[in-house]
């Protein structure tokens, strides 16, 4: 893992044998066979020659054992609100906090190498989205520069292979909810240029975009995607930025498919006929996502993974064998939602205990390979398509 201590770096390099060296000096240069081989058309990737992004220019020893396993992966969590953590309650992300789940420690220690930071939006910020999502935005750069030798953010695929090499956590930025679009297509690009490389298209609230989940379903707003919003899922496409359906009705997910030209994103849903929340995809849904080439981070939130509540970490299991079974391993990842007002599950109470969700993968008869794409593959070959 990137993140380790320097005593664990030390066992690590003399671990490695000089065959293993040669064998990866050999390699280098044929690094195109490890990416995603796409065909000409929108909606189809040649995921049968993929091996697995997550292990390029990382070093695998070659053990068995999960932790190895987990280290040299590129462990990615697409949903994490820690900002709004700093916002709100000031905590520091260089200090072990009792009360967030993350901090860079805690990044450190459950090996996470790649961490997409949430701007969220809330509804006291709503009428001034844009000007508060700049100042998270402001605030999230300089947790980065205040922690330069531990956190960079990447903008391109290539810097968060260059980021996890150099050991740093890689930041990338995300935002939740398109009210900080407002009706101003250009933002857009602004956004973009700032590094945000998803925007989930609503929250729990409607917008000028779409109508948003809840509305749809306990208000009964079934609106769908405007004209502004179609406006906006071109716009995204031109611009190679990640459309995030999460917390978006089911009427609007549809007409996103629809007009969408890239691999659409759930950056922290789960398995609506698994537990019918109706923040959680329908079967249709993830079969739609999946043949775009597409991507579901599975949500911690206790909520969303059971009826009843008080989830534990078989029950992420089920939720990711039910995306297995639908359409294979090749969509599966993790948002975990930590730091969001969350409940998580027993067993994976913060990032610390990332591991173990490797441990129990492989238990359950996951393949290394598969263990690798989920932790973080499936995500890098959509970030990379889309992108770049």
């Amino acid at each position: 893992m990137t993140l380790t201590t320097n005593s664990r770096l030390g066992l690590t390099f003399l671990a490695i044998s000089l065959p293993v060296i040669l064998l990866l000096y050999l390699l280098s240069g044929g690094s195109d066979e490890m990416e995603p081989r796409m065909t000409a058309t929108a909606n189809q990737n040649n995921l049968n020659n993929y091996k697995t992004i997550s292990t390029v220019d990382k070093t695998d020893t070659g053990d068995t054992d999960y932790r190895s396993i987990h280290d040299a992966a590129i462990m990615i969590d697409t949903h994490n609100d820690f900002v709004y953590q700093v916002y709100s309650k000031g905590v520091d992300i260089a200090e072990r906090n009792a009360n967030t789940h993350s901090d860079l420690p805690k990044f450190r220690e459950g090996g996470v190498d790649v961490q997409v930071f949430a701007v969220w939006i809330p509804m006291k910020e709503v009428r001034n989205s844009y000007n508060f999502t700049l100042s998270q935005i402001d605030r999230l750069k300089l947790m980065a520069q205040s922690n330069s030798s531990q956190f960079e953010f990447a903008q391109t695929y290539d810097d968060i292979i260059r980021i996890t090499k150099e050991g740093k956590l890689c930041g990338l930025i995300g935002i939740e909810g398109g009210t900080a679009i407002g009706d101003d297509l250009e933002r857009i690009k602004e956004f973009h240029d700032l590094g945000v490389r998803y925007i989930g298209l609503t929250w729990n609230n409607s917008n000028l975009i779409a109508s948003s989940a809840k509305d749809e379903t306990e208000r009964g707003k079934k609106g769908g995607l405007t004209e502004f919003g179609t406006a906006v899922i071109r716009k995204m496409n031109e611009t190679g930025m990640l459309i995030d359906v999460s917390h978006l009705g089911e009427n609007s997910f549809w007409d996103v498919m629809e007009i969408s030209t890239d691999p659409i994103i759930a950056s922290h849903s789960n398995c609506y006929s698994i537990n019918p929340h109706y923040r959680n995809l329908t079967d249709e849904q993830i079969k739609a996502i999946a043949e775009k080439g597409g991507y579901i981070g599975i949500n911690f939130y206790d909520k969303f993974l059971v009826k009843s509540g008080g989830a534990d970490i078989d029950d992420i299991i089920t939720h990711i064998d039910h995306i297995r079974d639908l359409v294979g391993t090749d969509y599966i990842g993790i948002g975990a939602d930590f730091d969001g007002g969350i409940t998580p599950p027993s067993g994976l109470e913060d990032v610390t205990k990332y591991p173990e969700l490797t441990a129990r993968l492989l238990q359950n008869g996951y393949s290394k390979d598969d263990v690798v794409k989920i932790l973080g593959g499936n995500f890098l070959r959509v970030y990379k398509q889309v992108c770049g």
